[in-house]
Parts: C-alpha cells; sequence; structure tokens
C-alpha cells in the first residue's frame, strides 16, 4: 500500500513538470557553423551532401566515421580556414545524403569521394577520415594514390582500413598502401 501511494504521489508531482515541458515550445535545429550546402551526384540516383567552410590553400576534405554526417565538424572545420580550403563529405545511407539500397563497400564510398572531388574540380587535396572512413581513405590510396596529396586517418587504422580482398591478406594491402603513401 505504501508504495502505491509513493508511485501515485510521484507521478503527481512530475506531471505539473512534465505539463510546463510540453507547453514549452521547441526551437528547430539552427546550423552555427559557417559554411555552404550542396549536393553532389555520385551515382544514379545517389546526392551527397557536401559541406563547404571555406578557406585557403591546398583543399581538405573531412569524412566523418559510421553513424555521423559532416556536420560532426561544424565546429572543428572552420579552425583550419586559414592554412586549407575545407569541404566535409556526408557519405552515402546517412543524413541528408541518399540512401540507397546498395553501394556501401569500401570501393564504392571511394569512388564516390574520388566523383565529389571531380565535381568539384579539387586538385589532389588532403583527406581525413574519422573511425570506418578509413575504408574511402584506403581504397583510394590503394587504387588512385596520385589524385591525393595525403591521406590523415583520425581512430582508422583498423584492419578493414588496410584490407584489399584481391590480395586476401592484410599485411601485403597494407604494405602497398605504405608504399603509395611514401610517394606522396
Amino acid at each position: 500500500m505504501v508504495k502505491r501511494l509513493w508511485a501515485s504521489g510521484t507521478f503527481l508531482l512530475l506531471l505539473p513538470i512534465a505539463g510546463r515541458l510540453a507547453a514549452q515550445q521547441t526551437t528547430p535545429w539552427q546550423d552555427p557553423s559557417p559554411h555552404a550546402i550542396q549536393f553532389v551526384t555520385v551515382d544514379d540516383n545517389v546526392k551527397l551532401e557536401v559541406l563547404d567552410w571555406g578557406g585557403s590553400g591546398r583543399p581538405l576534405v573531412l569524412l566523418s566515421g559510421l553513424g555521423n554526417t559532416a556536420h560532426v565538424f561544424d565546429e572543428f572545420a572552420p579552425k583550419l580556414t586559414s592554412d586549407y580550403h575545407v569541404y566535409g563529405i556526408t557519405r552515402r545511407g546517412f543524413g541528408a545524403s541518399s540512401v540507397p539500397f546498395t553501394g556501401y563497400s569500401a570501393d564504392r564510398l571511394g569512388d564516390d569521394v574520388l566523383a565529389i572531388l571531380d565535381a568539384l574540380k579539387l586538385d589532389r587535396p588532403v583527406l581525413v577520415g574519422h573511425s570506418i572512413a578509413g575504408e574511402e581513405l584506403s581504397s583510394i590510396g590503394t587504387h588512385h594514390s596520385k589524385r591525393v596529396a595525403g591521406l590523415i586517418y583520425l581512430d582508422a587504422a583498423y584492419w578493414y582500413a588496410f584490407y584489399d580482398r584481391s590480395s586476401h591478406w592484410c599485411r601485403n594491402s597494407c604494405k602497398r598502401a605504405c608504399r603509395n603513401l611514401r610517394r606522396i
């Protein structure tokens, strides 16, 4: 009986608070970061969100980790604009980018990045990838190393970041990726 009264009392105490919270008007999220947004077509019926924070110098392209969008860099990216022209890409399947049923292999995701580099006419940018974006970095570094000036892995050096399906052996792919990076 005491438990029932306590639970009822707690409910009655929280009811006015819940009512006030529900009555408050929620303000829609406003992006505070100083960037332009565009959508780039990378495949049939697939458009990716690209953020452009501006800046001067070599292009720097930020690739977010799994579950994030390019907006994860909203506070960080403006700090780089004094030395780089900074872009961010939201990969397919996330945020405002298209969500196709297929096209999520490392090589396809790498091709998406290359399509954006082509569309924006970016010459040998530095690519910065966080977490699972190491897949895209390694695909580009292995197959298209001459297209980039450098690859920066942020907590992205997992086994998949160096795996090349054609070699079936992680070590061989890692050695090849290291050789390619030394050429840059």
